[in-house]
């Protein structure tokens, strides 16, 4: 990675994290016409960047982690016992072994597999943008808020991922399938968010017993960036990202890289 690449990557993911626009996708979609990547080199490059916003999101919600953090030596000894913060403990813990159990193989045998570059790397993006774009515009939102299940946990858990595929955004998929289980709005990207920050750590952790990540000046500038961006965005972006459906803006940026393709 250069120093122009690091910063590039860097500004993309702090900004787009917070949107359900696949700042992955995005960002393969740079490496992959503009810098020389594979599909598997950009996706790994791109959960790395995840790095720098994942300590913005821990940041961010630094209350909630704590909260959940001192009262886990308290959930151990009751899991059952119905309180809010138990409940959202068990959330995140099933929704992150869910991921993990699908993700891994789909990355080890999906992308690990297809060592794919150039125009045939630009189209994947742009199919897996548009479907992005296609289940946001038709999610629904709802008005009341839902109470936190295990099912839906599991379900979005296992949906989310799929985010390994660049051109997938996780916030996006994680967001639309809690609208369409009846989560308001508010609740479904805390929600979301909340449950990127073990999914990300964990995804980052196996990367590594992978022997994936390869660490020199440059990926931490590029982390040190998105973590700059990340923090300086993410509470706006946020409450931009709960307003407005984005599925026009991954369709269209889909459409174009396919139609560049076929140019």
């Amino acid at each position: 990675m250069e120093l122009l690449e690091a910063v590039v990557l860097g500004v993309i993911q702090g900004v787009f994290e917070w949107l359900p626009v696949s700042s992955e996708g995005i960002n393969s979609l740079i490496m992959v016409n503009f810098f020389g990547k594979t599909l598997l080199d950009a996706a790994v490059i791109a959960i790395w960047l995840h790095t720098g916003t994942l300590l913005a999101a821990l940041v961010y919600f630094r209350d909630d982690m704590l909260k959940l953090f001192r009262n886990f030596p308290l959930y151990l000894k009751n899991p059952k016992k119905e309180t809010d913060t138990n409940t959202l403990t068990s959330f995140l813990i099933i929704s992150t072994f869910l991921t993990g159990v699908v993700g891994l193989p789909l990355f080890l045998f999906g992308i690990g597999k297809a060592n794919i570059s150039g125009a045939t790397a630009t189209a994947l993006i742009g199919i897996l943008l548009i479907l992005t774009g296609l289940l946001q515009k038709y999610s629904k939102k709802a008005i009341d808020k839902k109470d936190i299940t295990k099912g839906d946990a599991a379900l979005v858990g296992g949906l989310q991922a799929f985010s390994v595929l660049p051109g997938i955004s996780r916030s996006g998929i994680t967001v639309s399938v809690l609208l369409l289980r009846n989560y308001d709005a508010r609740s479904a990207l805390k929600l979301s968010f909340l449950m990127s920050i073990p999914a990300v750590l964990a995804a980052e952790v196996g990367l590594a017993l992978l022997g994936r990540i390869t660490l020199d000046a440059y990926s931490l500038v590029s982390v040190v960036i998105s973590f700059a961006f990340g923090i300086l965005t993410i509470d706006a972006l946020l409450k931009i990202g709960g307003r407005i459906n984005f599925g026009n803006f991954c369709i269209i940026l889909g459409v174009l890289s396919i139609t560049a393709v076929l140019l």
